[in-house]
């Protein structure tokens, strides 16, 4: 059996009341420090995260302060009753692939273009990410599950994922950062290195002049990638066949898109937001960086675009001869672009190119 198999079993062991997730790459028990706490979990709290190509770690969702790496030190803590069964050979094993891994894991870009960052498994449905789903879902009008938001690299919690990959130093200011999770919800970039914050506070006085923007941009590793900071939903592609790239400028839009315009397809469909109306060198990287050559652009424009910004697209690559550019606006009533559900959506297109 592999290492993570072996430790599998080995929590088993410890802790008789275990049960499996996700196919066995999660162990959840009743959180021993609650209980040492003398606040009983019986909904089995704690998970232990056990993947191949990352150190095992636990957590909480009771109390998020009962989290860290597997190891000899924290098994024998929080397995109390049942510690004279830890396999000490075992223990070694993993004690050795854990620094192996840290070591592996320093942030460069690997070989798909992006940092190894690593987003929770599992959201707390706490009030605050409920409030955060539950706006999400509003805004494109689509019920979207926690298991949605994760699929999709939206982070609701900004501290959750710092402390899941245990990154201490920070862009911000603790101050800052505790402000951004409470009031923001993250869409994570598509290298990992950026969460594009939006703020979900309506009135605009009530945070910090520092952090009253619609949107902020948090750098969790510094990176001079720059195009690799656009929010990009996951998707399939095979790239020797025809894809189809949706460029515009808000996550939200891009979301309403992906779901109320195209039903969630993300076979060789690119949804990419690009927080801006350079729409231009999104193609360009799409082209040049990604090398996506067999490819129709669609790019989802707002009704106040300015007025040099396609002109400008079709002087630059008409001579190219053979990248296909269509518009679509939302020609709705008192719509402004995508960012809404689908009964406010009429989608109108053209061609540019």
């Amino acid at each position: 059996m592999s290492l993570t198999d072996d430790l599998r079993e080995q929590l088993h062991i410890l802790f008789p009341d275990y049960k499996d997730a996700r196919n066995g790459e999660q162990v959840r028990i009743n959180c021993p420090l609650c209980a040492r706490e003398g606040n009983i979990d019986t909904d089995h709290h704690m998970y232990f995260y056990l993947h191949k190509d990352q150190a095992p770690q636990f957590h909480c969702f009771k109390n998020p302060n009962h989290h860290g790496f597997v190891n000899e030190r924290t098994l024998t803590d929080l397995a109390t009753t049942t510690s004279h069964l830890i396999n000490d050979g075992l223990m070694q094993k993993l004690g050795d692939s854990n620094k192996r891994i840290k070591f592996n894991n320093r942030y460069s870009l690997n070989k798909n273009m992006k940092y190894n960052l690593f987003i929770n498994p599992v959201i707390d449905s706490s009030d605050y990410n409920e409030i955060k789903r539950q706006y999400i879902c509003n805004r494109i009008g689509v019920d979207l599950s926690f298991k949605d938001l994760l699929d999709n690299k939206i982070v609701l919690s900004i501290k959750d994922i710092l402390r899941y990959n245990h990154i201490v130093n920070l862009s911000r200011s603790e101050y800052v950062v505790n402000l951004l999770d409470q009031y923001f919800v993250g869409f994570l970039s598509f290298d990992n290195s950026i969460l594009i914050m939006r703020n979900l506070v309506y009135k605009k006085l009530q945070l910090p002049e520092y952090v009253n923007e619609r949107y902020i941009k948090f750098n969790i590793i510094e990176s001079s990638n720059t195009n690799g900071s656009y929010y990009i939903i996951p998707s399939i592609c095979d790239v020797t066949k025809h894809i189809d790239i949706h460029i515009a400028e808000g996550t939200f839009d891009i979301l309403s898109i992906f779901y109320n315009l195209k039903g969630g397809n993300r076979s060789n469909n690119i949804y990419c937001a690009i927080g801006s109306n350079n729409y231009l060198n999104a193609i360009k990287y799409f082209m040049v960086i990604m090398g996506i050559i067999d490819a129709t652009f669609y790019i989802y424009i707002d009704n106040d675009i300015k007025p040099y910004v396609l002109p400008d697209i079709k002087r630059k690559l008409s001579p190219l001869g053979f990248v296909n550019v269509f518009i679509v606006m939302n020609t709705k009533p008192g719509e402004k672009d995508m960012g809404v559900p689908k009964d406010r959506i009429i989608p109108y297109q053209y061609q540019l190119l």
